[in-house]
């Protein structure tokens, strides 16, 4: 067992952590961490997953965001970014805005708060879910 920033760094938490470091596009659930791990042969619970989860982002190896009931989990590795979310397939796509994060700092810079993070996630149709409706 190694010691990573003061947490014990478990064989789950490692598993977990590589899982979902290992496809940095995707935005995992803890239900979809768990059935990953068992499909490759890793013996972990979805309560240790939770755990797991819960732990690597407390020590800044995962963020996490919450769309439609559900935590998502991805990369602390990843550079700062949004989410705009398709309501219809689910689909995620990442971006970032110079123009959006230099109003949410003046927003929060007029109200005395200096912010220490932010998460936006925008709700929509994708494109490919449009096209659908024209047929």
């Amino acid at each position: 067992m190694n010691i990573i920033l003061g947490m014990r760094m478990t064989a789950q938490r490692r598993a977990v952590l590589a899982l979902i470091e290992a496809e940095p596009k995707r935005h995992w659930s803890a239900e979809e961490v768990a059935e990953a791990l068992r499909a490759e042969g890793v013996r972990i619970g979805v309560a240790t997953v939770y755990r797991a989860l819960a732990a690597l982002e407390a020590e800044g190896h995962l963020v996490s965001v919450q769309w439609h009931g559900k935590r998502r989990y991805e990369s602390a590795q990843k550079a700062h970014h949004d989410h705009l979310v398709c309501e219809r397939c689910g689909r995620v796509e990442e971006f970032c805005d110079p123009a959006i994060e230099e109003k949410q700092e003046k927003a929060a810079r007029a109200r005395g708060f200096r912010l220490t993070g932010h998460q936006l996630v925008l709700f929509g149709i994708c494109a490919a879910c449009q096209e659908g409706e024209g047929a």
